[in-house]
């Protein structure tokens, strides 16, 4: 007599985790950057959001004070985020799953493909 069974696997192998920096951005509009990244913001609390449709990124600019239109950046253990689901569907651009990038530092900027 043969049998085929399937064993009972529920939980998923852990991620192995990596000292790289990487940006997240979420269906849900939100940016997030893993420790490493974080160390780019430098400890600011707010940012400016830009868009470059040429090359489909994000940009990240840190501040140190409050602006008119800027988005507050929230800290945790792991990391930290941006709430920015308005800046998103302002130009169009949320995207429909996860989207993990590195980032990259350019003048005053955090770029992050789309």
């Amino acid at each position: 007599m043969d049998f085929s069974f399937r064993l009972f696997e529920p939980k998923r192998a852990r991620c192995t985790k990596t000292d790289a920096p990487v940006v997240q951005v979420r269906p849900n509009g939100r940016i997030v950057f893993n420790k490493k990244a974080t160390e780019l913001l430098s400890s600011s609390n707010y940012c400016m959001l830009g868009y470059d449709p040429d090359q489909n990124a994000v940009g990240v600019l840190p501040l140190t004070e409050q602006r008119l239109n800027c988005f507050p950046i929230r800290y945790a253990a792991k990391g930290a985020y941006v709430g920015a689901k308005k800046f998103f569907k302002f130009f169009n651009i949320l995207p429909g799953q996860l989207v993990e990038n590195a980032p990259v530092q350019s003048d005053q900027y955090i770029g992050v493909k789309l």
